[in-house]
């Protein structure tokens, strides 16, 4: 078996709460050796967002941060910031996200860095970019969402808008910056060179509106809330059984012929997706009436064997035991020697010719320093 693909990379993680530790957790999957410095005293604010917890750290952190190694520093000490900085000269990536300025203060700016390792791929995510008038501002998730016009698509039509359960502009901008990384990665081994790339948050939420954004620019006028329906491809949306909601979603002519088929529906209102979108109410009703007679599992076995994209309403317990998730292989284990087994959600990650293994557990606060520090650095910097 081959090596995992960032097998030999190193990483000095600077990051805390979402978006860059799940950039960092991305690039440990991948095998990179990640090297997540803390302060001494609590770390992570993560650590603290209990209850619930296992082993003492929080779901939240456990989530985020599989597969690193923890190394205490107090970057507001001197000792704390050269040992960083030695650690920094023998990294091939630096991924932060602290506030703009606290980087430069604790003598860790990108030119330091740079200069002291030009070929550093050098990556910072922040709330709107470290330079411009609004660099120095502090932003979440939350208020991006709302900001980026983001918030605006999502909730039932016609009611408030509602703000994603899991803080996607932070989950999104994590796996952009994991490729800023990559791509980093990449240059330097035609340059011989690295750099500084940035992936904020604003940026990312207003690039995620999509064909939304694109949309409106084109039409002149904001698109509209419609809940878990469509406004451009119908059937789609939640309908319910005997036994429980599914999720359908037609996307062309062809799927809905075979819908109508499978539903015995033959109003000639429905052939075409405009003519769809313009009788939506009655197309509910009738898709609706056809469904509502049936098992959950009935209506998916006919669904699925009509070739229709559609799914089961479940929560987490029942996606858990779900045959998709077996099939996938999407739950495992994985283990801290020294705090124990914790429950894992594996990287969707599938590689033919390097398959990735079971990730270590989540450390414990600076678990690993003197190990790295020895490793890194030679034995004498662990004293």
């Amino acid at each position: 078996m081959s090596a995992a693909p960032l097998a030999g990379i190193r990483v000095v993680d600077f990051t805390r709460v979402v978006a860059g530790p799940f950039c960092t957790q991305t690039l440990a999957d991948l095998g990179a050796d990640v090297i997540k410095i803390e302060h001494p005293e609590g770390g992570d604010d993560t650590r603290g967002y209990r209850p619930p917890d296992l082993h003492g750290l929080a779901p939240f952190f456990i989530a985020l941060n599989r597969g690193k190694r923890s190394g205490a520093l107090d970057l507001s000490d001197g000792g704390g910031r050269a040992k960083a900085m030695a650690l920094v000269r023998e990294a091939d990536v630096l991924v932060e996200n602290f506030s703009t300025g606290v980087m430069d203060r604790f003598g860790l700016s990108r030119t330091a860095c740079l200069e002291a390792n030009p070929r550093l791929v050098y990556v910072s995510t922040s709330a709107y970019g470290r330079t411009g008038a609004l660099a120095a501002r502090a932003g979440y998730d939350p208020v991006v969402q709302a900001e980026s016009g983001f918030l605006s698509l999502t909730g039932p039509e016609g009611g408030e808008p509602v703000r994603t359960g899991v803080p996607m502009i932070d989950v999104t901008t994590g796996m952009t910056a994991a490729q800023a990384v990559l791509a980093g990665l990449f240059r330097r081994t035609r340059t011989g060179l690295g750099g500084f790339f940035e992936a904020p948050l604003f940026d990312t939420g207003f690039a995620m509106t999509a064909h939304a954004a694109v949309a409106c620019l084109a039409a002149g006028t904001d698109p509209t809330r419609h809940g878990n329906e469509s406004d451009y491809a119908q059937p789609t949306g939640l309908y319910e059984t005997m036994d429980g909601p599914i999720l359908l979603s037609v996307a062309d002519d062809k799927a809905w012929a075979r819908l109508a088929a499978a539903l015995d529906i033959r109003d000639p209102r429905f052939g075409t997706n405009a003519a769809r979108l313009a009788n939506q109410p009655d197309l509910r009703r009738a898709v609706g009436a056809a469904l509502a007679p049936l098992s959950r599992t009935e209506a998916l076995d006919r669904l699925h064997a009509a070739d229709i994209p559609a799914g089961a309403l479940r929560g987490f317990s029942e996606a858990f035991s779900s045959p998709e998730a077996e099939a996938g292989g999407n739950l495992g284990e994985s283990v801290n020697p020294t705090l124990g087994r914790f429950p894992n959600v594996r990287s969707p990650f599938r590689f033919s010719r390097t398959p990735l293994p079971e990730t270590p557990g989540p450390p414990a606060l600076g678990q690993h320093t003197r190990e790295v520090l020895a490793e890194w650095l030679g034995p004498e910097a662990a004293r």
